[in-house]
């Protein structure tokens, strides 16, 4: 099952995407099939339109896949395998798709915000801004498709994934009775910095992020505080523990992320310019902080 589709006791909506997944995916940098991480490999999408993707900088509604990954998607997904599949939102209800599908890879993903949705007038969701074109398929039929996922297949990169990549593949993966493990991500990925996303507050599902103070508490002790971070990773939620020990073994961080986060110190500065640090903070004010945002991440983080 793709790693942009929300399951929960009721099954999985294969008809539409979550976005609260797809924040998890742009903030820890992985694949919108198979939800592992990217690496160095290009980052692709799928379009019906060549013009589109190689436009000078192409604006995706859909997070990024793997090469073999969209190639095997254009074979199996019954909306992109089929040239006789219609499209089903409000603006091209009942369309067939074009009969050509492009599968185009980039180097870099340049932006990516929430605005509304050109498809879904009023609803605001996240997009993707792709840049540097380094390749594309260009599929007619079945057997092209076939034929590009086996040579892909030959040269598919063995892919390095660490224990902390691992952990947070496996949760996005995972299928549970109680809830959407994948979709209870979005919140540890809001406090380690996609509260900065820009437009992320009118996004659709992200309602409660936006109106929980914990959140945005959390958010802003991870950028400023230089050890809540390594606190946090010994939370007794599963997410925000995965999310933090990610985060503190980390060399380098995707770009995105490093662009909120950057973001969210600017405006950090900004407002709070003359806020105490948490090196002023006595040691027993800073143990009941800890406390509090422990236990605080296992009840809100849901």
């Amino acid at each position: 099952m793709i790693a942009t589709v929300s399951r929960d006791t009721d099954g999985a909506d294969f008809g539409a995407v979550s976005e609260k997944r797809k924040l998890v995916l742009a903030t820890f940098d992985l694949c919108a099939v198979c939800g592992s991480p990217f690496g160095a490999e290009l980052r692709w999408q799928v379009a019906f339109n060549e013009s589109h993707v190689r436009a000078k900088t192409p604006v995706f509604s859909e997070a990024p896949v793997h090469e073999i990954c969209g190639l095997y998607a254009a074979q199996v997904c019954p909306f992109v395998g089929s040239p006789y599949a219609r499209f089903g939102d409000q603006q091209r209800k009942g369309l067939r798709r074009p009969e050509v599908v492009v599968l185009a890879g980039y180097r870099r993903t340049s932006d990516v915000r929430g605005f509304e949705s050109g498809l879904q007038r009023g609803t605001a969701v996240l997009h993707f801004e792709m840049n540097d074109l380094a390749a594309t398929h260009v599929l007619r039929t079945r057997d092209e498709a076939e034929q590009a996922y086996a040579h892909a297949l030959e040269c598919e990169p063995t892919l390095q994934i660490d224990p902390e990549e691992r952990t947070l593949t496996d949760l996005v993966s995972r299928w549970e009775d109680e809830e959407d493990r994948g979709g209870v991500l979005a919140g540890a990925a809001w406090m380690i910095g996609a509260a900065f996303c820009p437009g992320i507050d009118k996004v659709q599902g992200m309602k409660f992020y936006v109106e929980e103070p914990f959140y945005h508490r959390c958010a802003v002790s991870v950028l400023g505080e230089p050890r809540f971070a390594e606190d946090m990773a010994d939370s007794p939620d599963e997410a925000t523990r995965a999310a933090m020990n990610w985060l503190n073994t980390r060399v380098h961080l995707p770009a995105e992320l490093e662009r909120w986060r950057r973001r969210g110190r600017n405006r950090i500065r900004s407002i709070r310019s003359g806020s105490t640090s948490n090196g002023n903070r006595s040691p027993s004010e800073q143990k009941k902080s800890k406390r509090k945002a422990q236990n605080a991440s296992r009840r809100k983080n849901r």
